[in-house]
């Protein structure tokens, strides 16, 4: 029997300047951790400690890099004018001019 191994799998479609100005990132990945040894060649506690330990590795690979991902993607963001803040802009300056 082979080894086990946590494989998780992901597709962002972020808007198009953020794929643009996002250094290093790719919007599709695959990431694969080994579980270690098969649960027929040890003890299960050891087996689901070593299952442990890859899953917490895979939760901390992908949490890592989606955080890259909402990093460029707020920074984006921060860059943008909506309506409302022009508005509100707008409406200092009028205050001012009374």
């Amino acid at each position: 029997m082979s080894a086990a191994t946590i494989t998780i799998s992901y597709e962002l479609n972020p808007p198009e300047q953020t794929v643009q100005n996002a250094e290093g990132l790719k919007t599709s990945k695959t990431l694969t951790h080994a579980v270690g040894p098969s649960p027929e060649g040890v003890d299960l506690e050891t087996y689901y400690g070593a299952l442990r330990e890859a899953i917490a590795g895979a939760k901390d690979q992908l949490g890592n890099e989606l955080t890259a991902w909402r990093d460029a993607v707020g920074k984006a963001e921060l860059s943008k004018e909506t309506p409302k803040t022009l508005n509100y802009d707008a409406d200092e300056e009028q205050e001012e001019e009374e």
